[in-house]
């Protein structure tokens, strides 16, 4: 079972087959576990199990509390030669707290969701746009409400899933609404705001912790969830300048580049810690070649 959690869901998921297969290592030699769950939870949030320990990283709301350390599969964690790791704050919250030994922290490789090209075209016609499958949330529930009636433009579309799809999409709007879903779970949901920010979009996002370790976190419009929908209709009425500020310049594509450049340094890395295979396993690998 070499990949474990796959799933064509995963944006990050083409960045690193891409990466093996570039160096001609091929995902049955290992064993690698794409992590893809939120760790940093408040307490009471719910899929919480108990004993879940604290972490040391204080609640955006109220700085005497910290966050869980939510650890889902800890024992892939163990077995895994590497965890794919989507979003840095999850890894900061895991390398603060000294649950795991540092052998294991060396294999958390953080892969962005980058998996289109960056471009920035300037025809879209959908205002605001939102893509949640289940808009009975209670939390996006009223931000769907209040999007509906503030802005004619606005669209909720669900059920694209596959790559093309989902280019086209987020090619085609100007703005991209991005609350939390609960009021516990408060990582970044990068698998949908980085191909997003790649294709364009003006990524307005309810904020979270620790995003000044996010590379790209000052080409965001962060803002508190009961600002959301003025915060997005500030960014519509100065959208020209919002863009030219976010995606006018080089700044962005350069960012991105070296965040796929120093995936690809950090992976080298993981892999140079594995064990090689033995004589006899070079050798089988030969005849199968052939």
């Amino acid at each position: 079972m070499p990949l474990v959690n796959d799933s064509p869901l995963l944006m990050n998921r083409d960045l690193v087959l891409r990466h093996l297969a570039a160096r001609r290592v091929k995902p049955s030699r290992l064993t690698i576990f794409f992590q893809d769950e939120h760790n940093l939870v408040l307490p009471g949030g719910r899929s919480v199990a108990p004993g879940t320990p604290a972490g040391v990283i204080p609640s955006m709301f109220d700085p005497r509390e910290t966050y869980l350390v939510r650890v889902v599969n800890p024992e892939l964690y163990e077995t895994a030669d590497i965890v794919v790791e989507y979003n840095v704050p999850n890894i900061v919250n895991l390398a603060t707290s000294g649950i795991f030994p540092d052998a294991i922290l060396r294999k958390i490789v953080y892969a962005p969701s980058l998996p289109f090209a960056y471009a920035a075209g300037r025809d879209r016609p959908i205002d605001v746009l939102t893509n949640f499958n289940n808009v009975d949330e209670p939390r996006r529930a009223p931000i769907v409400a209040a999007l509906t009636e503030r802005f004619p433009g606005y669209r909720n579309i669900t059920g694209v899933f596959d790559r093309p799809g989902l280019e086209r999409l987020y090619s085609s709007a100007k703005v991209i609404v991005n609350p939390h879903q609960t009021a516990h779970h408060h990582a970044i949901e990068e698998f949908r705001v980085l191909p997003a920010l790649s294709r364009g979009c003006i990524v307005v996002s309810e904020d979270v912790p620790l995003r000044e370790k996010l590379p790209y976190h000052e080409f965001i419009v962060w803002c508190r969830y009961e600002s959301i929908v003025e915060t997005t209709a500030a960014v519509l009425a100065d959208y020209d300048a919002v863009f030219a500020r976010i995606h006018g310049g080089p700044e962005l594509p350069r960012c991105l580049a070296a965040m796929t450049a120093e995936f690809a340094r950090a992976m080298d890395t993981a892999l140079a810690t594995l064990p090689r295979p033995g004589p006899w396993a070079r050798l089988l690998d030969l005849v199968r070649r052939r």
